[in-house]
């Protein structure tokens, strides 16, 4: 008995981690009175003051303290003073080093408001909280440098009915959860979602994907349409990185905005990628577009990888890389499993990459600019992607070349996640440059400073690509043109 005991034990105490306990309530009235959240700390000193950090801004959303909601009648005895700048919430208690505490996370926007997709969404029916709306966490715990601190959370769903489902990104239909997680990587980049959603589930070489959708989607979003076509997307995907190591997986869509008649034309979609798996928003009426569902199935899918365990060390900086040549994988992935014909494949990455970039008037921003305006403008937001894209089609085209069509950009991409992984390294320009030096047979340091860091465009020779593609200019815009179908080299793995 022993025995057992000190082997369970031993995982918790090597991880080094802060417990945490927090206890969410259900409400008979949710939009009113929000989802309630008791939390619970035990700090190593005795003070009668406790900061906590909470977010005020996510992934360009901002005033998310606007959310928060600190009741007295919760927490007699305790004082509060929310920072919002500060992403703080100071707690004021009698002197202790036991802290515990009660706040409400509210729905602050109307349900017709498809623009605010970050935000909590607390109706009588369901939740959709991201997990930096969700856990206020004191701020001791972070370190001078803010760190990605080691937490042990213990998280327990209080009144919820039976037919409520409980959901997120860490585990399915569990009323208490353990988690050891790190902070900012993992427990605040994660959804949690309740309530009236639908959970379908199936596994992968015996790995668990699991489904996750509310709503009646309109046009040909069936879920069985939906399930189908995420099945296909984990199977090209994880056999393109020949990599299946996902203990947990789901994938969670949600309607922001339905409307059953044609008076809002089009369809505004968000993907975000989030610890295991990705979550997909949209507004839901009859001009929903099938191509766009999966398109970003593809994108925020490869995001596992690029971004995800290739991890960024300089984030936006690195946006070229972790949105542009996930957007270039994108596209030729789901032209690999059949997702997209050759000539559907050529069309979009004509109009949607190479034209959408030149008809861009922001185009030729440097890379630190990118950096500093990316969530300001939908202009600066794109570069990114295409740019990136561009660059990866060209070095695609130079590896093939350039190993005699032994090897592709496919090849560099495992290499670097191996090396990502096994040598727990983060991605940098210069880590990639040194390895596209070993694939391209030479040194494109200044190919890369000129097109990618500068933002001078990439003027394409004949010589740059495979022979089957050629490159045509239309009112300045380059265009891919093949004489022929698809060659099979350029789908080399």
């Amino acid at each position: 008995m022993l025995k057992k005991l000190i082997i369970i034990l031993l995982p918790i105490f090597a991880f080094g981690q802060t417990n945490i306990n927090y206890k969410i309530h259900y409400a008979d009235k949710p939009e009113s009175e929000g989802l309630k959240v008791q939390v619970s700390f035990k700090s190593k000193k005795a003070a009668d003051s406790t900061y906590f950090n909470f977010p005020n801004e996510v992934w360009g959303e901002t005033n998310l303290t606007n959310c928060l909601e600190i009741l007295k009648t919760d927490n007699p005895g305790y004082t509060f003073k929310i920072v919002a700048d500060s992403n703080r919430i100071v707690v004021y208690h009698p002197k202790t080093n036991t802290v515990s505490f009660a706040y409400r996370i509210k729905q602050d926007h109307q349900d017709n408001d498809d623009k605010s997709l970050c935000r909590p969404k607390i109706k009588h029916n369901y939740f959709h909280v991201l997990g930096h709306s969700l856990f206020a966490v004191p701020e001791m715990i972070l370190g001078d440098n803010g760190g990605n601190p080691k937490l042990l959370v213990n998280i327990e769903w209080v009144g919820f009915p039976d037919d409520f489902k409980i959901h997120n990104t860490f585990g399915t239909g569990l009323k208490k959860q353990t988690l050891k997680v790190k902070l900012w990587d993992e427990l605040y980049n994660s959804l949690f979602v309740g309530g009236d959603y639908r959970i379908y589930s199936f596994s992968h070489l015996n790995k668990p994907v699991y489904f996750a959708i509310r709503g009646n989607w309109l046009n040909d979003y069936t879920d069985e349409k939906l399930f189908a076509a995420l099945k296909k997307t984990i199977s090209t995907q994880r056999d393109f990185w020949q990599d299946n190591n996902f203990n947990y997986y789901t994938v969670i869509i949600t309607p922001s905005l339905t409307r059953a008649d044609s008076s809002f034309k089009g369809q505004s979609m968000k993907g975000s990628a989030v610890k295991n798996g990705f979550l997909i928003q949209s507004t839901n009426n009859p001009f929903n577009n099938w191509n766009m569902m999966r398109y970003l199935f593809n994108h925020e899918m490869m995001h596992d990888w690029i971004g995800g365990k290739i991890a960024m060390r300089n984030e936006e900086l690195n946006f070229w890389f972790s949105e542009g040549f996930t957007d270039y994988y994108t596209y030729k992935n789901r032209l690999r499993s059949g997702d997209l014909s050759f000539k559907e494949w050529t069309n979009s990455f004509n109009k949607d990459v190479l034209s959408a970039h030149w008809k861009n008037p922001e185009k030729n921003q440097p890379n630190y600019i990118l950096r500093d305006d990316f969530w300001k403008s939908r202009n600066i937001e794109k570069i990114p992607y295409r740019r990136g894209a561009i660059f990866a089609f060209w070095i695609d085209n130079q590896i093939m070349k350039k190993s005699n069509y032994t090897k592709s950009l496919d090849h560099l991409m495992r290499e670097l996640l191996t090396i990502c992984v096994t040598g727990n390294k983060k991605f940098t320009d210069e880590l990639f440059l040194e390895i596209a030096q070993k694939y391209v047979k030479q040194d494109i340091a200044y190919f890369f400073q000129k097109h990618i860091i500068c933002g001078t465009d990439i003027e394409f020779k004949p010589e740059d690509l495979i022979d089957e593609f050629k490159i045509e200019y239309e009112e300045k815009i380059p265009q891919i043109v093949v004489d022929k179908e698809l060659p099979n080299k350029y789908l080399l793995k």
